[in-house]
């Protein structure tokens, strides 16, 4: 009987609910809000407010769910007063729901004043606060008229607490604090506040002496308290004060400051100077949610604080088995839904093999890729995929739309085929020396058949616009195409290109410099393919190939002895604009813990006129798909909407 309770317990064990699934939200949520605050209220909708950043009013929006507040109205509800208090820096705030009513704590200066800093308040008695009558409720008065921002408030225990920041009046004491105040009423205190925490590590000391934006979180039995440190640039970050939930909150030694930051600049997601936090939860209330904003990049041009870039974030907090919470990294952004097709050469129509690429002088990414002559008239044969020319387009959007930008300026020797010379399928990398090298597929001319060699040529490049220099690389035949370049861990370069002389199986070759190149053989020679692109990403070599039903994936953990997987990437149709075929020759870009897929179809290549040889069977489009990892496997759900952000 023992054994068969044991076996019962081993299947509820076994068979028992799931792990609860994480939230993942589609940041950033809201694009130029800082300091965000959302409430979950009991009519199943999340009330919004952040710092707009213009500083001179308040806005209201209202949906059923995180990530629709991007998209949701957002009525400004309030405005700075055109003189006198209330007329400048309207910052942080907060709306509460407390006795019936609606209350918004906020922070601003006077118009002549605008670092006269004080603690405000607006009521409204309507049920929905996006409706009725803000009013203004007057100055939330302090023990002292001294800068003071970022108001808070809680309940715990039947007593309602306020929490913000504020300086001491000494004018040697240059410190911002964090003080902690019963309150009598929603819009004012009683009782002398007290100071909970002030600057005393490092990290809230970075260019100013900053404690702020305190957020209160009562879980497990503690009270957390969040509040967040240093200049508002990259060095901002959140701190942690926790106290037992059945402690005197208003005594200092009932709290005990983290002495690090909880949650800092991540530069591996892209995220910096996170901070400002609220907190809410899933709509059912069991998974906790932090809302904070960071901005996507480092280097800010001017004063921090009128950079407009913080965006509005969430992500899920994970609880660690002694109760505190893990707020981790701050994740990367998902980024724009991409563009299907992603893009259309408005020259000839016949976008193919793209590369991707930072341009840094435009701070933009740049796609090259092959130009197929697919809409060019009177071309017999094959011709049309000779004589092209690379394309160039631009992206301002991290990678979720793309504008046509023109031809790279390519200057060939008349012994490669000077300006009639075939241009396919370029890589380009950028060289410890500064510049931009391209390793170009020419054939020396333009055929209407297949039976013409086919060189790998390097070129040199200071804009990514003008190539020279131009030299061929002698490999294992006269018959190679489609170079991928990747630097080597440590030093050194290697390329895998298609040896057509050889089955069209995969080779490579090294280099220590990007110009004189050793043929090492080949890489792989199970079956015949094309347009190799290798990255290296998540502990592991990976290599892509087109085989013509689709793209064929390797894996490998020293970019030598490389194992297939069983299933190609593409091979069944998608459902989506031109996406109605196979995929074929690809790029990846690794962004982060994040991977992208760039490929391009032949949309009129189905069907019944499949095989017919016109314009609609020989244009083509490029596409990108976010590529997904399940054990040694490479997924690519090329139907599930592509949110993309290239850093």
């Amino acid at each position: 009987m023992r054994y068969l309770y044991l076996c019962l317990a081993l299947l509820v064990l076994s068979f028992g609910p799931a792990a609860r699934a994480e939230p993942v939200f589609n940041n950033p949520l809201v694009m130029q809000r800082a300091d965000p605050h959302v409430l979950l209220h009991t009519d199943g909708y999340y009330y919004y407010t952040a710092t707009v950043p213009e500083y001179d009013r308040i806005e209201l929006r209202r949906a059923r769910s995180l990530d629709a507040l991007g998209k949701a109205e957002a009525k400004v509800v309030w405005r700075k007063h055109a003189s006198g208090i209330m007329g400048a820096h309207i910052w942080a705030p907060e709306i509460h729901h407390i006795g019936g009513k609606w209350y918004i704590y906020f922070t601003a200066g006077r118009s002549d004043d605008k670092w006269a800093i004080r603690l405000y308040a607006l009521e409204n008695a309507s049920a929905n606060p996006l409706e009725g009558e803000w009013t203004e409720k007057g100055q939330i008065k302090t023990e002292w008229e001294t800068f003071t921002l970022d108001a808070t408030t809680f309940a715990h225990g039947g007593q309602r607490y306020l929490v913000w920041t504020q300086r001491r009046p000494e004018p040697e004491l240059k410190a911002t604090n964090i003080y902690i105040a019963k309150m009598d009423t929603p819009v004012s205190i009683t009782g002398t506040p007290v100071m909970l925490s002030t600057p005393d590590y490092d990290w809230e000391k970075v260019k100013f002496l900053v404690n702020e934006a305190p957020a209160v979180l009562v879980r497990n039995g503690k009270v957390f308290l969040t509040f967040s440190a240093s200049a508002t640039d990259a060095s901002y970050s959140i701190g942690l004060l926790t106290a037992r939930a059945d402690a005197n909150l208003l005594d200092p030694a009932s709290w005990v400051k983290s002495p690090q930051p909880v949650m800092k600049t991540s530069e591996a997601n892209g995220q910096y100077g996170p901070g400002h936090n609220s907190f809410t939860t899933t709509p059912d209330g069991k998974t906790d949610i932090l809302v904070y904003h960071a901005r996507d990049y480092r280097d800010i041009k001017g004063d921090s604080l009128y950079d407009p870039n913080r965006h509005t974030r969430a992500q899920a907090i994970r609880w660690r088995a002694d109760g505190t919470p893990d707020f981790g990294e701050p994740v990367a952004d998902h980024g724009k839904v991409a563009a299907k097709p992603l893009l259309r050469d408005p020259v000839f129509d016949g976008a193919a093999d793209p590369v991707v690429v930072f341009n840094p002088a435009r701070e933009k990414w740049w796609m090259f890729y092959t130009n197929r002559r697919a809409n060019a008239k009177g071309l017999s044969g094959v011709s049309w995929v000779h004589g092209t020319r690379i394309g160039i387009a631009e992206s301002g959007d991290a990678g979720a739309s793309w504008t046509y930008v023109g031809e790279a300026d390519i200057e060939l020797p008349a012994a490669l085929g000077g300006a009639d010379a075939t241009h396919w399928a370029p890589d380009v990398v950028r060289g410890d020396d500064g510049r931009y090298h391209m390793f170009l597929t020419v054939v020396p001319g333009v055929f209407d058949d297949w039976k013409h060699p086919r060189h790998i040529v390097h070129l040199v490049s200071t804009d990514l616009r003008q190539w020279r220099s131009a030299k061929e690389i002698k490999l294992a035949s006269g018959k190679v195409i489609d170079a991928a370049v990747t630097r080597l861990p440590g030093a050194g370069w290697r390329m895998w290109y298609n040896n057509e002389a050889d089955h069209k199986s995969i080779y490579y070759a090294d280099s220590a410099d990007l110009e004189t190149w050793t043929e090492r053989g080949r890489a792989v020679a199970d079956q015949g393919g094309e347009g190799p692109k290798v990255f290296q990403w998540r502990g592991a070599w990976w290599m892509i190939t087109d085989v013509w039903q689709g793209l064929a994936v390797y894996r490998s953990t020293d970019a030598l002895n490389w194992k297939r997987q069983k299933d190609n990437l593409l091979q069944a149709p998608g459902k989506g604009v031109d996406d109605q075929v196979m995929g074929g020759h690809a790029d990846v870009v690794v962004s982060g813990d994040r991977a992208y897929l760039f490929y391009f179809t032949h949309p009129g290549r189905r069907g019944p006129d499949a095989k017919r040889d016109g314009v609609e069977q020989r244009r083509s489009s490029i596409q990108v798909v976010e590529l997904t990892q399940s054990g040694d496997t490479l997924r690519a759900e090329r139907d599930t909407p592509t949110r993309i952000k290239l850093r």
